[in-house]
């Protein structure tokens, strides 16, 4: 059987609806953004080819030029270093600090280039300086910029990220730190520029201003070579890559191999820098882009989302409270139980007093109106006797004789039984599986916990209707289980019992296993029928449901743990002796509660046995070591620590011929488990009579 729903997991279903978004400098750069690169960089070796041979093929002098390719590259460095920093907060990468404090310094230095620039924002420039100053500053510029990248080469590997708390302040000093540096190579260039060895000399380039480009040039390719070593793994990688590799090209023409200011390699080198500058800016927008697409994509989903979310919620709130209900119930049950089991002990050792010696009276008496308040007085204690057993079995804890039953062939004997007691306005139909398995439970028990269901669906038919009884197989998965506390999941055999009556009203349903709850009249019930075959069936370790519908009739289903799958038949019950007096044999009666011992003795003196009496196992060891003894028949629980199982296992290793009866009226005794010795004993639950007394010890005697 399987629920009708699961549990959401809400983070599964979120994951699964928005895609995820790699950044740049962790996004694995596919074979398309590869084949892009080449081609990028193969277009910029072929333009630089062809403008090579005319690199110092003076052109016009474009004043304008200067301002508007700085203030564009400006904005472009800025904007790049703006979105890296981003990035950087969000991946804490020592790396991306590097790369965007570059692109940071990148944007400052071209600032006080243009600045300085003559011609661009006033004859000499406006940050004052010399005639040295803007070529001194482009010479910085264009020899600083390799070492950040340098530095984003050698950390990007390096995967472990920054405190989250350390991401801000680490910017913000980077940020001041680019700063410093760019302002102190200004005051360098301006008030320390009589110092400096000129780079320009009558509008040419000086071999100074050549052999310092020259390095920035070699700076440049190292940089790009450091980082194809290093992989080109991510997205990023392999666009700075790119950069650099334009960047060498824009050093090449626009200081290596052209002559001076204003000819073709000075703009062209510069139309390259400005290249240079966009590529990575490009492709963070574009990664910005597809970001907000993906975002209003995943919006869009998880509105849709929402609706099934808010379905699957209500539903699963549903079935929260349907488990937590059970559960109450169960734990309800549960201390009530606990309760009743806690008293049980006692009350059978009082109505084993009380039955014991009206058994003795009335055999001795023969006044009519002595034995009338006798067996008034039998009869109320032997009720009280049936009560404690109903008791005990709603508390699942009635002592059990377990066997392995052929299910078919014990509910096909009992239905001849129902169809005596039920009448004959009652007709009883068996349903019978094929193949049913075996199972493990007390045959007598399984038998009273159809009667009592039979019985209910009679009083449900006033009228007269159909019983049907059931048989098969059925398993019970992990979802069932999750939604009914105490049940395992496994293959169960099944008993299913269906009557056509009334049925069961929903707020009655609930209830109906809860002991003295009855909707019979007062003096037609006692309310622990039902509650009798929850115990049991709890107790043999299955499972017990009900369903039901008013005007349609109501189904009880017995699940009881599968054993095998051959079908056996039921160990048939020992016949009884004939006589079941003794003869003579010798019997120790071991019991701590006074009152019950003096009535066990008087029940074996008059059954004809001799007996011998102990308080505790330390005594009953001594009586046995001096006397011969046929029969111990010892109670369970007795005082001085040591048990009557204790007692059975000590006197059976050293008399193994001593025959062993036991006796108890605790709830929790058990025989053939752990908690006992195993096939050394008949166990005779408290309170017993004379005649049940008679019966187990010649039983005893005839192992």
């Amino acid at each position: 059987m399987r629920a009708e729903s699961q549990p959401v997991d809400f983070a599964e279903v979120v994951d699964a609806e928005v895609p995820s978004s790699d950044f740049l400098a962790n996004a694995t750069a596919s074979a398309g953004q590869r084949r892009l690169a080449l081609v990028v960089v193969i277009l910029s070796l072929v333009l630089f080819a062809v403008l090579l041979p005319f690199a110092k093929v003076k052109l016009a002098q474009v004043p304008a030029f200067i301002p508007a390719y700085e203030a564009a590259l400006v904005i472009t460095d800025v904007v790049t270093a703006v979105l890296l920093l981003g990035q950087f907060i969000k991946l804490r990468s020592r790396a991306m600090l590097a790369l965007a404090a570059g692109y940071l310094f990148d944007a400052l230095i071209a600032m006080a280039h243009g600045l300085s620039f003559p011609g661009g924002f006033g004859p000499s420039g406006v940050i004052g300086g010399g005639s040295q100053t803007t070529v001194w500053l482009y010479a910085m510029w264009h020899a600083v910029f390799p070492l950040f990248v340098v530095g984003y080469a050698l950390l990007k590997d390096d995967h472990q990220p920054l405190p989250a708390e350390a991401t801000r302040p680490l910017a913000i000093a980077a940020s001041a730190f680019v700063v410093v540096v760019v302002g102190a190579m200004v005051v360098a260039v301006t008030i320390g520029h009589d110092e400096l060895p000129p780079l320009l000399v009558n509008g040419n380039y000086s071999p100074t201003y050549v052999g310092l480009l020259g390095a920035a040039w070699l700076l440049s390719i190292g940089a790009v070579a450091l980082l194809m070593v290093r992989g080109l793994r991510s997205v990023l990688d392999l666009w700075i890559a790119v950069v650099m590799c334009v960047w060498v090209l824009d050093v090449s023409l626009s200081a290596v191999f052209n002559a001076a200011r204003y000819d073709l390699g000075f703009y062209a080198g510069r139309f390259y820098g400005l290249l240079a500058g966009s590529f990575v800016l490009a492709v963070l927008l574009l990664e910005t882009s597809g970001l907000l697409n993906r975002m209003a994509e995943a919006a869009e989903a998880l509105r849709g989302q929402t609706v099934r979310l808010k379905g699957t919620v209500r539903e699963s709130l549903a079935r929260q409270q349907e488990i937590e209900n059970q559960l109450r119930q169960a734990q309800k049950m549960e201390a009530i139980g606990n309760l009743t089991g806690g008293m049980a002990h006692d009350f059978n050792n009082l109505l084993g007093v009380v039955i014991g010696n009206l058994d003795l009276m009335l055999n001795r008496t023969r006044d009519g109106d002595l034995q009338e308040l006798g067996n008034e007085a039998r009869d109320a204690a032997l009720q009280g006797a049936d009560l404690t057993r109903r008791l005990l079995a709603f508390a699942r804890r009635q002592p059990l004789q377990p066997q392995l039953i052929a299910i078919n062939d014990l509910v096909s004997n009992h239905a001849q039984l129902l169809r005596r007691l039920l009448g004959a306005q009652v007709e009883v139909r068996l349903h019978l599986g094929a193949n049913v398995w075996s199972a493990i439970a007390d045959p007598t028990q399984l038998e009273a916990a159809i009667t009592n269901l039979a019985t209910n669906a009679r009083d449900a038919m006033p009228g007269g209707g159909i019983l049907t009884i059931a048989t098969g197989n059925r398993h019970l998965d992990e979802d069932y289980a999750a939604s009914h506390p105490e049940v395992v999941a496994g293959d169960y055999t099944l008993i299913e019992v269906t009557d056509s009556g009334t049925g069961i009203p929903a707020e009655v349903l609930a209830r109906v296993f809860e002991p003295f709850f009855t909707t019979k009249d007062v003096g037609k019930g006692t309310g622990l029928g039902l509650s009798m075959v929850y115990g049991f069936m709890k107790q043999s370790k299955g499972h017990v449901s009900v369903y039901s519908e008013l005007g349609v009739g109501t189904t009880f289903r017995l699940y009881l743990p599968r054993f095998g799958e051959a079908a056996v038949e039921t160990v048939a019950a020992s016949p009884e002796p004939e006589d079941l007096r003794g003869n003579g044999e010798i019997v120790l009666a071991v019991e701590d509660v006074d009152p019950l011992r003096k009535v066990v003795v008087r029940q074996l003196d008059e059954l004809g046995y001799k007996v011998l009496t102990a308080q505790n196992a330390d005594e009953a060891i001594v009586i046995l070591a001096a006397n011969h003894v046929d029969i111990l028949f010892t109670d369970v629980i007795l005082a001085g620590g040591a048990t009557g199982f204790d007692l059975a296992r000590v006197a059976r290793q050293r008399w193994p011929n001593l025959k062993v009866v036991f006796t108890s009226g605790f709830p929790d005794t058990k025989l053939n488990t752990g908690s006992g010795p195993t096939n050394v004993g008949k166990l005779l639950g408290k309170p017993f009579r004379k005649e049940d007394l008679a019966k187990a010890l010649k039983a005893a005697l005839t192992i």
